[in-house]
């Protein structure tokens, strides 16, 4: 059965070029009635292939799809086909964009069986005079992508493998909004002017049309090698006037704070795009892979993942989950019990046969068995799923800890540089907020006992993370403890919780080694209620070095990152610049707001310049 809403335009891009397309000896061959393609993407190809050959562009149109969500019938258009909306031609706007379609019915349509895609109609004629192909002069060769990337006082145009250099910036053109798009990369080599550290990349398509572009400034390269751990990435957020994506990076801090690690815009949410956008990110970020990356519920996106974040671990932010969930299973948030028992499964349950069990209830008791999109959710579910990645660290990321850096914007007015300014003031507030926070920490925590490992907790933690411990520790005094195994070096102990289930905690008598099955040190980083009681039932009245995570501390920002990866390639020379940048930019970004901060790390830095100076004059002299 068709869903609904069959006939909507749902993915109509506006004079979408051909990108990545094939050059192989079919790529000009005419569509027929009848031809199949593996998938969506490579059908996509061969018609903007052939457009690209003709001389015309084309644009995603209208979608047919079925009950489950799975598309039916795709339809691809002539960028010139139908008309602009008049409530889009009636708004004011301060670039007026140009009437540029005929009403052309040049078009192709797409059928889905058994994951082919099938031509099942083509029309050819097109009411306007078609480009002469062979008579466009581009900067860049017909397969090329390229990548204009900024950074420091140096701009490089990095391109595939044997693909000339374009020279020219002004060569690049966006149809729909040249105007914005010039004004926005002179507005980020305004901000670049300011800070030398500043990173920007565009990516364009082969007609050297604006495909994707990625920043970030110079702090939150510095903000990354503390916190970029775990990384989100929130592709939620749709720029209406631009028919894109605006995709912020961000983290957690040591305050369990939102840290914003850079931002992007995306034409769309291919894998192409999504690769790209990943590599840009690692080149911004000296190569520093994150240990998870939490995302939306996307398919396209865990392909991508696996090509370029090899070490991380993906999961499925929970927040999108229950965004998703709402919109699919609207009629069922009305229904006693439903929210409640979803929840359970998604975050609360203990194992996997738990799980497993209230999965199958909740199916049956709703008659949801049939339910397309809680069956393909299933299939993914040790991505959201708490109970499957109890191992995996995600910095005690909760279900609301969502960060929408956009949710004041008007994005049918606001224009590309209006956005970039609305990241940069979200991401003045955060900074301003951590500061706040690191001053607040410099006060006397209160503690509330005699223990001593609480007063070393205050004294170690920031006040955020301090306060979670110390409800794990005030929890204690609730809980059962029960020693059920020993042989002297190992000891076994079950824990029973007031109004919870039990939990096993196994410990290493001689290094003091614990691990709990309800995994919150692995998971979040911070000791848990369990591993507490067989400390202090052991008489271990201190906090082990090893479960005291330099992340959560007061002093997690005390020097620079001295990440794995850097250590590794420290011998060359790249990376050595690199590592001195990250150290000299880290003194500079803490003396921002102090006066004498400023005048002492001026003072060293003259110091530092004079015996560089002294030091390469020897150098010289050796060298006669």
């Amino acid at each position: 059965m068709l869903s609904s809403d069959n006939n909507e335009d749902e993915d109509e891009i506006q004079a979408t070029s051909v990108f990545g397309a094939s050059e192989s000896k079919d790529s000009c061959q005419k569509p027929e009635v009848g031809m199949e393609f593996s998938s969506e993407e490579e059908a996509y190809k061969f018609y903007t292939s052939y457009a690209n050959k003709i001389g015309f562009r084309t644009r995603k149109g209208k979608v047919q799809r079925l009950s489950n969500g799975t598309i039916r019938k795709r339809f691809l258009f002539c960028s010139k086909q139908g008309f602009r909306l008049k409530k889009q031609a009636g708004k004011i706007t301060k670039y007026k964009r140009k009437e540029t379609r005929t009403g052309c019915d040049a078009k192709i349509q797409f059928s889905v069986e058994n994951g082919k895609w099938a031509v099942s109609q083509f029309s050819q004629e097109h009411n306007h005079d078609l480009e002469d192909r062979r008579h466009i002069t581009r900067s860049c060769t017909k397969t090329s992508e390229a990548h204009l990337i900024h950074t420091g006082n140096n701009s490089e145009m990095a391109m595939d493998a044997g693909a000339p250099k374009c020279p020219e910036l002004c060569n690049m053109v966006w149809s729909t909004h040249p105007e914005e798009v010039q004004i926005l990369l002179n507005y980020l080599r305004r901000l670049q002017v300011e800070d030398l550290s500043l990173f920007y990349a565009v990516q364009l398509d082969s007609d050297n049309r604006l495909k994707n572009i990625f920043w970030r400034d110079g702090r939150s390269m510095v903000d990354y090698d503390y916190f970029g751990d775990v990384l989100i990435l929130d592709t939620t957020f749709r720029m209406d006037k631009y028919d894109m994506i605006c995709a912020p990076f961000w983290g957690l801090n040591h305050h369990r704070q939102y840290v914003m690690f850079g931002c992007a815009f995306l034409l769309d949410e291919s894998k192409e795009s999504f690769v790209w956008l990943f590599e840009t990110f690692l080149e911004a970020m000296g190569r520093k892979q994150p240990k998870t990356i939490v995302t939306d519920e996307n398919q396209v996106m865990v392909e991508a993942v696996k090509v370029v974040l090899l070490d991380a671990e993906h999961l499925f932010g929970v927040w999108f989950i229950r965004q998703t969930a709402l919109k699919h299973l609207s009629a069922f948030y009305s229904q006693p019990d439903f929210v409640n028992i979803f929840n359970e499964c998604v975050s609360h349950c203990q194992n996997e046969e738990e799980f497993e069990s209230k999965w199958d209830f909740l199916l049956k008791k709703f008659n949801l068995c049939e339910n397309a999109w809680l069956n393909n959710l299933y299939l993914s579910r040790e991505r959201w799923a708490n109970v499957f990645h109890k191992k995996t660290f995600s910095a005690g990321i909760r279900c609301n800890d969502n960060v929408n850096v956009f949710q004041n914007s008007t994005s049918d007015t606001m224009d590309l540089s209006m956005f970039v300014h609305q990241y940069l003031k979200a991401v003045e507030t955060q900074r301003s907020a951590e500061l706040n926070e690191d001053m607040r920490c410099r006060e006397t925590t209160k503690v509330l006992s005699s223990s001593a490992m609480e007063k070393q907790a205050a004294n170690i933690y920031t006040r955020t993370i301090f306060n979670i411990f110390q409800d794990e520790l005030i929890k204690c005094l609730s809980v059962a403890i029960e020693e059920i195994a020993s042989d002297g070096t190992n000891a076994t102990f079950k824990l029973t919780e007031e109004g919870q289930k039990e939990s096993i905690v196994e410990l290493s008598c001689l290094d003091s080694n614990l691990a709990c099955s309800c995994r919150k040190y692995e998971s979040e980083g911070i000791l848990c209620v369990h591993a507490l009681k067989v400390l202090n039932a052991r008489n271990v009245f201190r906090l082990p070095d090893q479960y005291i995570l330099k992340r959560w501390t007061k002093c997690a920002k005390d020097s620079v990152a001295e990440v794995e990866h850097v250590q590794k390639l420290a011998c060359q020379k790249q990376q050595q610049m690199s590592l001195l940048l990250k150290k000299a930019l880290d003194v500079i970004y803490k003396t921002s707001a102090f006066e004498d901060c400023q005048n002492i790390a001026m003072h060293y830095l003259d110091e530092a310049s004079k015996k560089v100076e002294a030091a390469l004059k020897t150098k010289k002299h050796r060298s006669f």
